[in-house]
């Protein structure tokens, strides 16, 4: 491998230190001679791996020929820049190799049997005044919750005073064996609610089947 008088940089995207990679080169002899002509040989631009105590040519980005240059005056000279813009194509031979994850079967009809199972608890919620030093000091308290069973892992949760004023909503984006949604008894506004009942709406988001409750809360 002959050392070559200049070097080829990536400067589209730096590494993690900042600095631009600087390719491999190497020379295919196309007259077999085992000398790098530089007006009959290529030069391939590309990346090396190491694979043991072997270097292993990965891949071309693309090739340098001089053999328009047989008289020597376009090689490059000390000092001179060529930059080199393109987009390449994606040929036949590339290939593209990924991974997926199989996709779950869901059982739309034990969905919906599953939706007629889902409660709030506790139900009642027994609340007393927040103001209270052992609930204000939230060091030694967690916050207010109540807790949505059976709940489908997408679906939506709107919950509703008992006269039809709308609380709150909970977009839910669960995994699938997950079927408990927490609701901090707070308005969408970021208001405690009042003592009373309330009504919740929940739709799920696969089967579009809709389940309606109730839950009291008592301060």
């Amino acid at each position: 491998q002959p050392e070559f008088n200049f070097y080829v940089v990536n400067n589209t995207f730096p590494d993690s230190s900042g600095n631009y990679e600087q390719l491999e080169m190497i020379v295919v002899d196309e007259n077999n001679n085992g000398v790098f002509d530089f007006s009959e040989d290529n030069i391939l631009v590309g990346h090396m791996v190491i694979s043991g105590i072997q270097n292993i040519w990965a891949n071309t980005v693309f090739s340098i020929d001089f053999k328009d240059c047989s008289d020597n005056t376009c090689l490059p000279e000390p000092g001179d820049v060529y930059r080199v813009d393109f987009k390449r194509p994606y040929l036949e031979s590339d290939s593209i190799l990924f991974s997926v994850q199989p996709k779950e079967v869901v059982d739309k009809k034990v969905l919906n049997d599953q939706m007629d199972d889902i409660k709030v608890v506790p139900n009642p919620y027994l609340a007393t005044n927040a103001m209270e030093t052992f609930l204000s000091n939230t060091a030694l308290n967690q916050r207010r919750l109540i807790i949505f069973t059976h709940i489908p892992a997408e679906c939506t949760i709107k919950i509703f005073s008992s006269s039809a004023v709308y609380i709150d909503e909970i977009i839910v984006q669960n995994p699938p064996d997950k079927g408990l949604v927490h609701w901090d008894l707070l308005s969408h506004e970021g208001l405690e609610i009042a003592a009373g009942v309330y009504f919740y709406h929940v739709k799920s988001a696969l089967t579009g089947k809709e389940k309606m409750g109730k839950f009291v809360v008592i301060k």
